[in-house]
């Protein structure tokens, strides 16, 4: 997967024009980059940590010929894979997809019509018991 195809899947999630989501998916790795070359740690749970670290000079050899290699300090970018991810990937475990919007509206206009339907029982229930206890007034 490209950056133009991550921009076409933000697109259709968030039901924006083409231009938005590539500057979205632009924001949002400039942000990272710039985070970590601060020397910032990153961390998105469930995903990988992106860090900055420091590797000491050493010496190294040669492979082909065995001979002693001095090989300078240097920083570089380093990215860990979170366990949710790792298993994914790797172990066969199933992903979780998240609710749509048009899912999470159902979820949201069921709760509301359960919330309607408790009021309107309450309604029901009380003019009951006011009419029994009306009829018992009425008997005596």
């Amino acid at each position: 997967m490209k950056k133009p195809d991550l921009a076409d899947l933000v697109q259709v999630h968030f039901e924006a024009n083409r231009r938005q989501a590539l500057d979205f998916v632009d924001v949002f790795f400039d942000t990272i980059t710039t985070a970590v070359a601060s020397g910032d740690k990153v961390t998105i749970a469930g995903f990988g940590v992106w860090e900055k670290k420091y590797r000491p000079a050493r010496i190294a050899r040669n492979p082909a010929t065995g001979a002693p290699v001095k090989v300078p300090a240097k920083t570089v970018a380093k990215f860990r894979l979170a366990k949710d991810f790792k298993d994914i990937v790797l172990g066969g475990k199933k992903a979780v997809k998240k609710a749509k919007k048009s899912s999470a509206k159902k979820a949201k206009s069921a709760t509301k019509k359960k919330a309607v339907k408790k009021a309107v029982k309450k309604k029901v229930v009380s003019k009951l018991s006011l009419k029994k206890k009306t009829a018992k007034k009425n008997k005596k």
